[in-house]
């Protein structure tokens, strides 16, 4: 048996909702000559694969504009000694892994070449809490999760192990409407990294400190008692939506209000309430004008 390391890893499991529903019913494709209309098909096609690609596009979108945003400009203006402390700063490997009409992005806790592991941690709370904003305002909902555990990186299937299964177990039976739900192993992690300021003359802790900090400015406790991150905060805007933060949060806001009429509508009590807290933090949390 190959020799594999497991270790621990922080992960983000995001999954697009509303596809099970779409597929209700589905078979076998029909036969040319059975009379079944082709713009038919094609609808249901363009209605359920079409969200899962545009899903998977906007994801890469969004790691080349991550990539192309890691200014190294400021390094040319370090003496040649600090250089390679900016670099072991700056490095991270945050890693995605695409499954069915979902992806997960995850961080590995033991590499030992990565200093300062808040770093890719803190992408995982901007990537997560962007998608649940833009899934809104696509009219496309997302939900996901956010924790930690052991795992191992399997050379066929990607990340394995309790981190994958705990991760989804937040998604799938405690998110359970479009939010980020973060697990309790996380905000501990934070708190710990945020309590230790022993040595403020070692730049790895410090930036480790720094990063905990907007991670934990971007977390609220959710009316259940959850641990969220907060997509609709200051810490987040700043962050990641900047000056598009009110035009996707109206999209958003006008997409929950339909679809909790919609729900009213149709007596989906669930769903109707699901949408109802929903709407209830976006007014909470309004865009500034």
């Amino acid at each position: 048996m190959p020799e594999y390391f497991a270790s621990n890893y922080c992960i983000s499991f995001m999954d697009l909702l509303g596809q099970r529903d779409a597929f209700r019913g589905q078979g076998l494709l029909p036969t040319i000559d059975s009379g079944v209309d082709g713009q038919a098909i094609d609808r249901v096609l363009r209605e359920t694969i079409g969200p899962t690609l545009q899903l998977q596009q906007d994801v890469e979108d969004m790691m080349k504009t991550i990539s192309e945003d890691q200014d190294s400009s400021s390094r040319t203006f370090l003496p040649e000694a600090q250089r390679g402390i900016y670099d072991e700063l700056k490095l991270k490997r945050v890693k995605t892994q695409y499954w069915s009409d979902g992806f997960i992005r995850f961080v590995c806790l033991g590499d030992q070449e990565i200093k300062c592991p808040l770093n890719g941690i803190a992408e995982i709370f901007q990537f997560s809490g962007y998608f649940c904003l833009l899934g809104l305002a696509r009219r496309h909902p997302v939900r996901g999760a956010i924790d930690m555990a052991w795992g191992v990186e399997l050379p066929c299937s990607g990340l394995y192990g309790p981190v994958v299964a705990n991760a989804y177990e937040l998604e799938s039976n405690v998110a359970q409407y479009p939010r980020i739900v973060v697990g309790q192993l996380v905000v501990d992690f934070l708190e710990a990294h945020l309590a230790n300021t022993r040595d403020t003359h070692d730049p790895f802790m410090m930036a480790n400190h720094l990063w905990a900090g907007l991670c934990r400015d971007m977390l609220l406790k959710d009316v259940d008692g959850c641990w969220i991150v907060h997509y609709l905060g200051n810490a987040f805007q700043f962050s990641v939506t900047h000056t598009n933060h009110r035009f996707y949060y109206d999209k958003a806001r006008a997409f929950v209000v339909e679809q909790r009429e919609a729900h009213r509508k149709s007596n989906n009590e669930k769903l109707m309430t699901r949408y109802g807290q929903l709407l209830n933090y976006l007014d909470t949390h309004p865009a500034e004008t």
